[in-house]
């Protein structure tokens, strides 16, 4: 890449890193990512549930104990400022990443190749969370402008970047195989390039290894591809209506017409967008991921496929004269990739010092009595581990542990189903702690269950001594 392309690409990351950091730390899952990383340093690898009850003792993955650790060592440095550090420079990553490969296909139509990365940067807006898997995400983009580079030097330094990537997101197993596949192609068809891809394929490999769970590494990732949780939002499958399903559609249809009329791709760009697109049909989360994978072609392509249409549609048209582009001076490409580092860092500096908590029944909290027997909102459970210790949780955003029946007998209470007296009786519930409009909570209310607590966001209800009985 020339000087003036890294420096524009840093300028775009600044200014988006720097839009990210207006917005207060705050996801669900936060907190429990938090919460393992401190038990991880305190007494090592967490290998089996301790923070909640319903599942306590179960085996949970230790796939993301190197993502947990950075965020953990963000909020050890300073505080939740540090936590959202940790996000704006995962932000600004990806940013860097999608720009760069854009402008590193099309370096001579700088403003056109940073115009069509845009719908890629919107899209992973929606990754943009104090979450491991912002990392991987930031990992994935990091591969796809690697494989756009020319060279043995981007191949080989796949290599530790999948190995590291292993250890801080199960999303590595994408990029692992997308390094494989490509590994594959260029050992027969670019044989000058055959060191790079051997390093390549063989990090790969190892990435499914050099983890504290070895061979099993992979079980994760293989588990949600083979059965999404549906009903968690970020699994469910795209929906065109929403901005983000919208976006998705955008991208995937300006791929497949592109593709319908311009010139032959790349093979990279085939073995890139071709599995990530059948990715993406599967789940809301994935989605961003193809944007990301296709932007390095549409940036190529998308002008000449739009150039071909007009052809045919108005006649040839005379192409403009070109002229001789000089790169800028090395001092004016400094300026301007620092610059977009000062605007990132300003931006840190003065964002919010302390999580948003609105989503969150923070006025339970005095109320809530310790040890087991607690039923809260899935959305609450990551939270509730960070800020009520002493009190476990019956679900949280971890799903693994309550894959099965704890997760059925979950949503069959909350939506009060037929039978779920009888669930709260088995499991030996004794609170509620529910949004008013839960089906539960207003069954519960209607029953004159006795109200500990409440106000607009949360209720929290005791349930009859003669319903919690059962064993837990």
């Amino acid at each position: 890449m020339t000087r003036t392309t890294v420096a524009l690409a840093m300028l775009v990351a600044g200014v988006w890193a720097a839009a990210s950091a207006t917005f207060p730390v705050g996801d669900s899952d936060l907190y429990w990512h938090l919460a393992t990383a401190r038990e991880t340093l305190a007494h090592g690898l967490m290998r089996s549930d301790i923070f909640s009850w319903s599942a306590a003792g179960a085996p949970v993955t230790t796939d993301q104990w190197l993502g947990e650790n950075l965020l953990y060592a963000g909020y050890s440095a300073a505080g939740w400022l540090g936590v959202l550090a940790v996000r704006t420079l995962a932000v600004g990553i990806i940013v860097f990443c999608i720009a760069a490969a854009a402008l590193a296909r099309r370096p001579t139509a700088a403003v056109a190749s940073i115009a069509i990365s845009v719908p890629a940067i919107l899209l992973s807006r929606f990754l943009w969370t104090e979450r491991p898997e912002l990392m991987g995400a930031a990992f994935f983009a990091l591969l796809v402008l690697l494989l756009q580079l020319p060279g043995d030097a981007p191949l080989i330094a796949l290599a530790p970047l999948l190995v590291v990537w292993a250890n801080v997101h199960g999303s590595f197993a994408l990029g692992s195989a997308l390094a494989i596949l490509v590994a594959v192609y260029g050992l027969v068809a670019d044989r000058p390039r055959r060191r790079g891809y051997l390093v390549a394929a063989a990090g790969a490999i190892l990435s499914f290894v050099l983890t504290p769970a070895g061979v099993g590494t992979a079980v994760t990732p293989s588990i949600h591809l083979m059965d999404p949780p549906r009903q968690i939002q970020e699994w469910s499958l795209p929906d065109p209506a929403t901005p983000a399903g919208a976006l998705w559609v955008i991208v995937l249809g300006l791929v497949v017409a592109t593709a319908s009329v311009s010139v032959r791709a790349r093979a990279v760009d085939a073995i890139l967008i071709v599995p990530t697109a059948l990715l993406s049909l599967l789940a809301v989360r994935h989605t961003p991921l193809l944007a990301i994978a296709a932007t390095p072609y549409l940036a190529e392509h998308l002008p000449l496929a739009a150039r071909a249409v007009a052809d045919i549609a108005f006649g040839p048209i005379a192409a403009a004269r070109r002229r001789d582009r000089r790169s800028a001076p090395g001092w004016m490409s400094a300026a301007v990739g620092i610059g977009g580092l000062v605007i990132a860092a300003a931006a840190v500096v003065a964002a919010p010092r302390e999580p948003d908590e609105s989503g969150f029944p923070v006025g339970a909290l005095a109320s809530l009595p310790a040890g087991p027997g607690l039923f809260a909102q899935y959305d609450w459970g990551g939270w509730l581990i960070w800020r009520a210790p002493a009190t476990p949780v019956f679900i949280d955003g971890r799903l693994v542990p309550y894959r099965g029946d704890v997760l059925r007998d979950y949503q069959q209470v909350l939506e009060a189903r037929p039978g779920w007296r009888d669930v709260v009786a088995r499991r030996g519930v004794k609170w509620l702690l529910v949004r008013p409009s839960d089906p539960v909570g207003v069954r519960a209310t209607e029953l004159g269950w006795r109200v500990l607590a409440h106000d607009r966001s949360f209720v929290l209800i005791a349930v009859p001594n003669s319903l919690s009985e059962g064993p837990p």
